[in-house]
């Protein structure tokens, strides 16, 4: 496996242009090697989340402002889209710009004050934002289809690592929430993961889903293929 972030995005776009029947509708991921880790980029990482971090994130730089991947199957069966940006560009821009009366004041607080969006699919009003300040790097999953705003189980390196692998397919996030996913207004999105989780070992062999699945087994209490119980 390639060491440094960008490579490894190239290597995940050409497996899904290498796939018979996806189709990519979005492809801004540039090129050349990421962007050197400057002494002012370093002092913004630790201001955000301390010296510690600074080295944990080396490996995780573009060389762009942002990457954006958006695919579908020819029959829309299975779909993905992801809008990333650069921690540096993430951690040195605006807050979350949205205002959501439904959210609790605690959450609207946090949603203006300390979080700062990280990666969305443009038009699905979802998206994932970083706190800044938070010790563990804590990263917060918003949904404005379902007025959620929670914080995810991962951490920033293994949040970008996930999105590749699951390519930017609907809702992945929720497998890392303690959302209850046995709800019914869930059903949509828990199927697409299903379907996705289904799939994806088969449409791309190189990677270990097994741990994925399992988390679908555990949120949705059942198996991938298996009947839901519903929450009560």
């Amino acid at each position: 496996m390639t060491t440094d972030f960008q490579a490894r995005a190239h290597a995940h776009v050409n497996e899904l242009r290498a796939t018979p029947d996806i189709v990519m509708t979005a492809c801004e991921i540039g090129s050349g090697p990421p962007r050197e880790l400057s002494a002012d980029d370093a002092a913004l990482i630790a201001s955000a989340w301390g010296d510690a971090a600074v080295e944990g994130v080396r490996e995780y730089l573009l060389s762009t402002d942002h990457i954006h991947v958006a695919w579908h199957m020819d029959d829309y069966s299975l779909e993905g889209e992801f809008f990333l940006k650069d921690v540096r560009n993430c951690l040195s821009g605006r807050v979350v710009p949205y205002v959501d009366v439904s959210l609790s004041p605690e959450q609207q607080e946090l949603m203006n004050d300390g979080l700062m969006m990280l990666e969305e699919a443009p038009g699905s009003g979802r998206l994932t934002a970083l706190r800044r300040h938070a010790p563990s790097q804590g990263l917060w999953f918003y949904d404005t289809n379902h007025r959620n705003l929670v914080p995810l189980e991962v951490d920033y390196r293994s949040y970008v690592d996930t999105l590749l692998v699951m390519k930017g397919t609907p809702g992945w996030q929720y497998l890392f929430t303690d959302v209850d996913l046995r709800h019914g207004k869930y059903h949509a999105t828990v199927r697409q993961l299903e379907k996705t989780l289904e799939g994806f070992p088969d449409l791309f062999p190189d990677h270990d889903y097994s741990h994925l699945r399992e988390r679908f087994q555990a949120r949705c209490d059942r198996p991938i293929g298996g009947r839901a119980r519903r929450a009560r």
